[in-house]
């Protein structure tokens, strides 16, 4: 009788010191990536090989026993030392990853969004590629070059595992989660799209230094697209000949033949320049109310502008610019 007890008591220590003691050492930055992709004896194996896992079969034991070879996430784990194999086993077969922040910014390119996304998450930069050249974008009515319109300036929070596909389609529901009822109310008076006023607020957005202009440049432009003359907007000029270093736009670059030269192009360009300020975009959706139809950067150094409906003061303004350019010795 007295054997059977010290069995039994043995056996009961077996189990727990299985099921609860501690087997896990912490890892660089205490975080453990299962991707999409990976079998589950890869995870095994990268939890043993990164010393994660301290005694391997305890943890074999409990795995099988908790059917995590059929029901572990992929994700971005923070994994504590001294965690059990229960402990271990319930947080990757639940999902209980870690969110992996992506920022987008004000005036970044596409190429920098794309790179910014790839260097976040799993998915490559050709898988968002491909993404954005799917079906999933066509059907909601983008174009190949307003389709970047679905990526506003904000930290987004993910899964680290996400797939390009799934991203795009992630940044597409919260392009159409900002253009709530009143913001579509407004773009319709303006007789535009919201891909429009993207690529327009792109536009407000790289004149206006200072935010309390936004709605002065956005109505401007609106009085210029009314009117059916070209925007002669510098910063699309600036898009197609190259924005590093530029201080000064030049007028062979506005001789540039491409349909993002609003100097030589009537009506908005394509898509947008880069990705514009949400402030930008609202101030499009709720401009100035003016007849101006000309702005120039002041001469001060200010980043301010002048603005006017008189062509004669424009010209002033224009010269007034371009001899504090030069006094500068800005030649480019």
């Amino acid at each position: 009788m007295a054997i059977l007890l010290i069995a039994g008591v043995l056996g009961s220590g077996i189990v727990y010191f299985i099921l609860f003691v501690d087997n896990t050492s912490s890892t660089e930055n205490e975080v453990f990536y299962i991707r999409t992709d990976d079998s589950y004896d890869q995870v095994r194996r990268n939890l043993v090989y990164l010393g994660i896992v301290k005694n391997p079969q305890t943890f074999d034991l409990v795995a099988e026993q908790m059917n995590l070879p059929n029901t572990y996430k992929a994700g971005k784990y923070k994994i504590k030392e001294g965690l059990s194999n229960v402990e271990l086993v319930r947080k990757i077969r639940s999902g209980d990853w870690e969110n992996t922040e992506v920022t987008l910014k004000i005036e970044m390119t596409r190429d920098q969004v794309v790179e910014t996304i790839a260097s976040s998450l799993q998915c490559e930069q050709s898988e968002i590629t491909d993404a954005l050249n799917g079906e999933g974008i066509s059907v909601n009515g983008f174009t190949n070059e307003d389709k970047w319109s679905i990526f506003l300036p904000d930290k987004y929070y993910f899964n680290w595992a996400t797939t390009g596909e799934k991203a795009v389609a992630r940044f597409l529901s919260e392009y159409n989660k900002f253009w709530t009822a009143n913001r579509i109310s407004k773009t319709k008076k303006l007789g535009l799209t919201t891909k429009e006023v993207c690529i327009l607020a792109s536009i407000v957005d790289g004149e206006a230094i200072h935010v309390a202009e936004m709605p002065i440049i956005a109505g401007l432009y609106l009085n210029r697209l009314k009117k059916g003359i070209l925007l002669q907007a510098d910063p699309t000029v600036l898009y197609v000949v190259g924005r590093e270093g530029r201080k000064r736009v030049l007028n062979k670059d506005l001789k540039s033949d491409d349909p993002y030269n609003t100097y030589r192009n009537i009506g908005l360009p394509p898509g947008p320049i880069f990705l514009p300020d949400k402030r930008a975009i609202d101030a499009v959706l709720s401009p100035a109310n003016h007849n101006y139809i000309y702005m120039c950067a002041k001469p001060d150094g200010s980043y301010y502008h002048n603005f006017t409906a008189s062509i004669s003061q424009h010209n002033r303004n224009a010269a007034a610019y371009r001899r504090s350019l030069d006094r500068q010795g800005v030649r480019r």
